[in-house]
């Protein structure tokens, strides 16, 4: 049963009409979750935590009513879009009202340049509008086809595109974002300089609440996919290498994945993609098949998928199904056992760092490499493939890769600022100036909470 005043519960009917506004239980209790159970650290903590009331305004007025009802009657108030987050940060952690921004799904203006879009648009219907007037998103999610752009911009970091655009926090790629102050009267401001826009950047929702946003749009490519074999992860990854740092070659994905990941992939293993005991890498390369095919036997592989132009993201498997954290769900489907851990290799140590993670863990660590631009340089980055044993194993498996030099965005924590990749004093900066109430998916910063002395 909901926990929130009648009075509030009729307020939102009155807002956002009865069909829109869920306090059903078992509505409540899916719709309140992200994909914190990837992590078996998080789920426990988490499978708790729902909201009193979800909420599905179509304008921005309805948001705005929404947001002062929450900021008079001190109400949380946490945002959600498709709930495709992985680390347990779109959770509600103290109830209250949850806003489901799905319905605000318009694309505002779209040029070959940039895409203005209200924050529940999917991104995959971003990329379509973009490519019929001859562009595309410079980067997205594995979830392309569910994530939308609040969401992304909220929760995100990189992904497809990434090696040649880099991330968000890379100047130029969001150029502009609408935002509302969890006030009792809403002020919406617009954010475009880069000292703002850390405040706004994967803020997991704790500093403002995104209406719109503008991303810089890419001029479309004709795409195509390949998956090439080798006999180790080692000639993958050095054949990998080869073309994430050749800038002659145009790409959006390059994805390196050590033998038994491939053999998770049972829709590319009926396809002959995944031969037994193989490394593979995944590709999304403007190179055709003739092109390609001398540079990977120059490392020993063999070209074993080709996917053409005209499927992309229009008919059949898509490699990014299988790539970034979609590698780790097949792995999940495959073994419950298996979880992941998220870092970053140093390029100039990687086969060493690699090579000593290898004898130390074993095939307790499966290795499964993208590579990713960032503050102008690519890099390999790790969604490493771990059997889970107990969290004291998962904390020391950090520890380890720290000390070897691999820094590590831990994913088995629900806290920003326990994650490597938050913008520090300025979502701080932010909060104070933006939620001043402190009202804002309450529960997911360590510091603000512990000063409190608020438990989980």
């Amino acid at each position: 049963m909901p926990q929130l005043p009648n009075a509030i519960l009729a307020e939102l009917n009155a807002i956002v009409g009865a069909d829109n506004v869920t306090t059903e239980p078992n509505l409540l209790r899916h719709n309140s979750r992200d994909s914190y159970w990837y992590s078996p650290v998080l789920k426990p903590l988490l499978d708790d935590k729902e909201a009193d009331v979800i909420v599905h305004p179509a304008t921005r007025q309805e948001l705005l009513a929404v947001i002062a009802l929450a900021a008079r009657a001190r109400v949380p108030l946490t945002m959600r879009g498709a709930g495709t987050g992985n680390y347990g940060q779109g959770v509600p952690m103290q109830g209250g009202i949850l806003i489901n921004t799905k319905r605000m799904d318009r694309i505002l203006e779209i040029t070959p340049e940039s895409a203005r879009v209200e924050a529940g648009t999917l991104l995959i219907n971003i990329e379509r509008a973009a490519n019929e007037i001859g562009a595309e998103l410079r980067f997205f999610p594995s979830t392309i086809m569910t994530a939308t752009a609040g969401g992304f911009l909220a929760g995100g970091s990189g992904g497809v595109g990434s090696i040649t655009w880099g991330t968000l926090w890379d100047e130029g790629n969001v150029l502009a974002v609408t935002i509302a102050t969890m006030t009792e009267e809403p002020q919406l401001l617009t954010v475009t300089t880069p000292e703002e826009m850390r405040g706004v950047v994967h803020n997991c929702g704790l500093t403002c609440i995104i209406t719109d946003l503008t991303f810089a749009l890419a001029p479309a490519q004709p795409w195509q996919q390949h998956v090439a074999a080798f006999p180790t992860f080692d000639a993958a990854l050095r054949f990998g290498e080869s073309l994430a740092y050749d800038a002659g070659v145009t790409k959006r994905l390059v994805t390196a994945l050590e033998w038994p990941i491939p053999s998770f992939f049972r829709q590319l293993v009926r396809d002959g993609a995944c031969p037994n005991d193989q490394a593979i890498v995944l590709l999304h390369l403007t190179m055709d098949r003739a092109e390609l095919a001398p540079r990977v036997a120059h490392f020993g592989g063999a070209l074993t998928w080709h996917s053409p132009h005209e499927n992309y993201y229009r008919k059949g498997w898509q490699l990014s199904d299988f790539s970034w954290n979609h590698t780790t769900l097949w792995a999940m489907k495959a073994d419950p056992q298996l979880t992941y851990l998220q870092d970053a290799l140093d390029p100039q140590r990687v086969h060493e760092q690699l090579r000593l993670r290898k004898e130390r863990f074993d095939d307790d660590v499966l290795e499964h490499v993208e590579f990713m631009k960032a503050r102008g340089r690519i890099g390999p980055q790790a969604l490493s493939v771990v059997r889970f044993h107990s969290k004291e194993q998962l904390w020391a498996l950090m520890a380890w890769c720290e000390e070897h030099g691999i820094r590590v965005a831990n994913p088995h924590t629900h806290r920003l600022d326990e994650d490597m990749r938050w913008n520090g004093q300025p979502i701080l900066d932010a909060k104070a100036r933006w939620d001043p109430h402190s009202l804002l998916n309450p529960g997911h910063l360590a510091a603000l909470e512990e000063s409190r002395g608020v438990e989980e």
